[in-house]
C-alpha cells in the first residue's frame, strides 16, 4: 500500500511540476509502439493511449511502466 501511495505522490508533483506528460507511456492504438512522453505515433501519426507513469530502464534502454517495477495493481481513480 505504500508504494501506490509513493506513487500517487510522484504523480502530483509531476502534475504541479508540469512535466507529468513526459513522463507517461503512451501506446499506439493502430501499431502498438510504446514511446515515452510523445503522445503522437511518429509513424501512424495518431494520438496514443496513456499507460501510465513510465521510466527508462538502465538495461535495455525500453520504457517500464513503474507500476509493472513496483509490481503494483492499478486501481481507478
Amino acid at each position: 500500500m505504500r508504494a501506490a501511495q509513493d506513487l500517487a505522490n510522484v504523480r502530483r508533483r509531476l502534475v504541479q511540476q508540469g512535466q507529468l506528460e513526459a513522463h507517461t507511456l503512451f501506446e499506439c492504438p493502430s501499431c502498438s509502439e510504446r514511446q515515452l512522453g510523445r503522445r503522437r505515433c511518429a509513424d501512424c501519426q495518431r494520438f496514443c493511449r496513456a499507460l501510465g507513469l513510465a521510466a527508462m530502464c538502465s538495461v535495455c534502454g525500453e520504457p517500464v511502466l513503474l507500476t509493472d517495477l513496483f509490481d503494483l495493481e492499478v486501481l481507478p481513480a
